[in-house]
């Protein structure tokens, strides 16, 4: 089992972070290997499903993530909780808070990898490092589309 968390300061308000993570269209802009989704069930809150297929050395791995808690907090802040299911499970969190006038973005992710043993040894050698990279470079690109487009 998997666990990563890593945390970037967005010079944009907590507002247009938000509105812009919200929907899962925009989920490929900035996190690294996904694709567009290829099936999106419900409104965006708890219950919302996304189907989408992720890239990873070159395999295809398909997901499914159910957002089990959408809410804004009276600091004006965010938080967000998703389950996913298929080439791996396990769950993902995103918080938003305010900080020196822009927004704390916190995610936080623990998965199982698929394969028993063998996807285990994987994950310790090779996956956990580059999902960590992964999420890094995500966030990343998330805060270069917040602080470069005009809110």
């Amino acid at each position: 089992m998997g666990h990563l968390k890593h945390s970037i300061h967005i010079n944009a308000p907590v507002d247009k972070v938000v509105e812009y993570t919200e929907p899962p269209r925009n989920w490929p802009t900035f996190m690294v290997g996904m694709n567009v989704p290829d099936r999106i069930i419900g409104d965006v809150g708890p219950g919302q499903q996304v189907d989408f297929t992720t890239v990873m050395l070159g395999m295809h791995l398909q997901l499914s993530v159910r957002t089990t808690e959408d809410r804004r907090d009276p600091d004006g802040g965010g938080h967000w909780r998703g389950e996913f299911t298929g080439s791996q499970s396990g769950w993902m969190t995103t918080d938003f808070k305010p900080e020196n006038g822009g927004t704390l973005v916190t995610q936080e992710m623990e998965y199982t990898a698929p394969g028993g043993l063998l996807g285990k040894m994987a994950d310790h050698l090779i996956f956990a490092k580059m999902q960590e990279r992964d999420m890094l470079h995500s966030l990343e690109n998330l805060k270069l589309l917040m602080e470069e487009t005009p809110a």
